[in-house]
């Protein structure tokens, strides 16, 4: 036995050209053992290079990235996490290699936990800064009100991360189905597509100041609005004028954002103890 193990060696050194019975013999000494499955895989006389490739093949098709807890931005409702699932391809390639004869193994996965689970998203229900504005204007404006309210609405910010108005509710055009309303230009009131949108950010400026997150840029307009003090504001315009805060707390926080009653409401939920 051992001068015929030499002798594959041997030959395995020699290297191009072998006939196929000798080839065959040397899978069946250095190859997989005979019988061996993987999943429903036949993995038997496949060198470990080769296993490799399988198994790279099969963890491809069924890993996948762990997803975090979110929000329904309609609604509102929470959207559990979903577990992601890793292969460790070097681990599985060598249970093959040294498996037995006749041996059939499971594809095994370890489970991803996301950072952001459904139960840390459960804790955000406390209301850290809370504002309104009285909602007025031609049924135009007030549907772009609306419009840019359900954009900013159930809006997770992590720790870290600074919110964009303009990023979040996106460029104000009649294809996105904003309408012509009033807008402040220069020291001008003039009609303009999305007009009324300033109120929004305004809002949701106000809250997060109560809220005590750090305010990262905003501009106010050259004259006064109607809806609140002048220097209170924060006006937008697509794409260079925006409103942008950061989490600078340790937890999440969200946005909520909504018409009630006739008034503009925009508040901040976080963990209770947070900031």
């Amino acid at each position: 036995m051992r001068r015929l193990a030499s002798l594959l060696v041997l030959i395995t050194a020699l290297g191009v050209g072998l006939p196929s019975v000798y080839r065959t013999v040397h899978r069946r000494f250095f190859g997989v053992n005979h019988g061996v499955y993987l999943e429903d895989q036949a993995m038997e006389y496949y060198y470990p290079n080769e296993v490799r490739v399988i198994v790279e093949r099969m963890a491809r098709a069924r890993q996948r990235p762990p997803v975090p807890a979110g929000l329904d931005k309609i609604t509102g409702e929470i959207i559990p996490h979903e577990e992601g699932l890793y292969f460790d391809v070097d681990s599985i390639v060598q249970e093959v290699v040294t498996a037995p004869a006749h041996t059939r193994l499971e594809l095994k996965g370890i489970p991803v936990v996301p950072l952001f689970r459904t139960e840390h998203l459960m804790e955000l229900t406390h209301i850290l800064g809370d504002f309104s504005t009285p909602l007025m204007g031609s049924p135009d404006r007030v549907h772009n009100i609306r419009l840019s309210l359900q954009a900013i609405n159930n809006t997770i910010v992590m720790p870290g991360e600074i919110f964009s108005f303009n990023e979040v509710v996106g460029e104000r055009t009649p294809e996105r189905g904003y309408r012509n309303a009033p807008i402040i230009l220069g020291e001008a009131v003039v009609p303009g597509v999305g007009g009324g949108v300033c109120q929004t950010s305004t809002t949701l400026y106000n809250a997060v100041r109560l809220a005590g997150l750090e305010i990262v840029e905003r501009r106010i307009h050259s004259i006064a609005p109607s809806y609140i003090k002048h220097g209170m504001d924060a006006a937008v315009a697509w794409p260079y004028t925006d409103f942008k805060f950061r989490n600078d707390s340790a937890s999440p926080v969200i946005v909520k954002a909504e018409v009630q009653k006739w008034r503009v409401r925009v508040w901040i939920l976080g963990k209770e103890g947070g900031k």
